[in-house]
């Protein structure tokens, strides 16, 4: 089953998905019988293939979404709009250079390198106890051998797969049985509004100024460092492993690769991380639904072009911590009946949150007002994200120089101090403890 996924995803992973269906690809797969000589059940193969198939247009539906989002910043005409849209929604935009090249761009060819999962059908597994452990039946065609029965680890107490499709995951000698459910629907939900501000030491600050998941970032800054130093010392090994290869020891070389080159310790301290930060997010999500009903977070899918990040940002704060806290809100929102609105997040820690105008400064986790006040820069930002939620001006996808053509026009006249405090370039980032006379001699 590995390899029909890598084949589906060879043949299917692209352009050839244009105009077509899950079910005119399937059809056009058992046409062509490309995988019917393959020395596996029917049925585990047919639901394999489906699984396969929907995996690629899930990638698809991803790509048209970015795309929408780049003809929301590409033009403000409505007209032109409803035309990129409808060839989009119609699956038909390859008759239009850009949305070919944005398409090109978003939807890029994929390829799957996942040989371990198989689907079995509702219809042909069944369950029962033996010894106090609850076992699985797997049932095969007889010319494909007998009947696989999995012992499980469950006594079978609130165990129910009738009419559920499994998937199985082979991971050495333990199998894993997934199934799907339908999730109940959690404790009530809180009654404020709140705006949150994602952020690194903290996974959430909300606009009342209380920090949700406060250990958030030293779990990836922990485990960054250390597969950093794992990395340096892979590195001398590969290069041993190269140099005895090259000279002739070839049986001390293969040792090397096969001992201390494995990734299995990696793999392991990875899905642990990842654990971890899913735990704390999740944590923290709920910490600010019990006080909200309704929740504006920022658009953070696309980077801030320009900016220049620390020596270790882009190891630590990987895009998978970022989209896991944007995952957590959206979940937690939905199981608890909040509403999760999403908002531009231009300019949002630049503003100054009890003026409404771009002035002021941040440096460090420190925000200077103009008239000397000082607040805590996430505290800040996450006050302006509450004001986007009721903003008729500035939309999600509104590009960043709209915005700040807005906020400028907002103040008064947009005053010369304004537009040199946004308009020139960036100066090098201060120290957090320098004194706050220091820090106000600019304004």
């Amino acid at each position: 089953m590995g390899f029909v996924r890598a084949d589906l995803w060879r043949r299917y992973g692209g352009l050839c998905t244009v105009g077509k269906s899950a079910a005119d690809i399937r059809k056009e797969i058992t046409a062509a019988g490309w995988y019917a000589s393959l020395d596996v059940d029917g049925t585990i193969r047919a639901e394999t293939t489906k699984d396969a198939v929907n995996d690629i247009l899930t990638y698809k539906a991803a790509a048209l979404q970015k795309v929408r989002q780049a003809i929301a910043r590409r033009t403000a005409d409505p007209d032109e709009r409803k035309r990129l849209y409808t060839l989009l929604r119609e699956d038909r935009w390859l008759e239009d250079p850009y949305l070919h090249r944005m398409m090109r761009k978003h939807f890029r060819h994929g390829a799957s390198h996942c040989d371990n999962p198989f689907i079995v059908r509702s219809d042909k597994h069944e369950t029962h106890v033996v010894d106090g452990r609850l076992v699985v039946t797997i049932k095969i065609a007889k010319q494909y051998g007998e009947p696989i029965q999995l012992v499980t680890t469950s006594n079978g107490q609130g165990v129910d797969l009738t009419g559920c499709n499994l998937r199985l995951i082979v991971k050495g000698d333990a199998v894993e049985i997934h199934d799907a459910t339908e999730k109940t629907a959690g404790r009530p939900c809180g009654k404020a509004e709140i705006g949150v501000d994602k952020g690194y030491t903290e996974a959430f600050t909300d606009s009342d100024g209380v920090h949700h998941g406060r250990r958030f970032g030293e779990t990836p800054s922990e485990y960054s460092d250390q597969v950093a130093a794992t990395g340096k010392a892979r590195n001398r090994l590969h290069a041993l492993e190269k140099k005895h290869r090259e000279a002739g020891r070839i049986a001390k070389a293969d040792r090397i690769r096969q001992h201390n080159l494995g990734h299995q310790k990696l793999d392991a301290r990875r899905h642990r991380t990842r654990q971890r930060l899913r735990t704390i997010a999740y944590q923290a999500a709920h910490s600010v639904v019990d006080k909200a009903a309704a929740v504006a977070s920022e658009d953070l899918t696309l980077p801030i072009k320009g900016k220049a990040q620390w020596r270790k940002y882009n190891r630590r704060m990987s895009g998978w911590a970022k989209s896991v806290l944007a995952q957590a809100l959206e979940e937690v929102c939905s199981q608890r009946g909040a509403t999760h609105v999403v908002v531009n997040a231009a300019y949002t820690s630049q503003m100054d949150s009890f003026s409404g105008l771009l002035e002021g400064r941040r440096v460090g986790d420190k925000f200077h007002r103009a008239n000397g006040d000082v607040l805590q820069a996430d505290f800040n930002a996450a006050r302006n994200v509450k004001a986007r939620l009721h903003d008729p001006d500035i939309v999600r996808f509104m590009p960043h120089i709209e915005v700040r053509r807005i906020l400028l026009a907002r103040s008064s006249g947009a005053t010369e101090r304004q537009e040199a405090s946004v308009g020139r370039r960036k100066p090098r980032q201060r120290s957090a403890d320098k004194s706050y006379k220091q820090l106000c001699s600019s304004f």
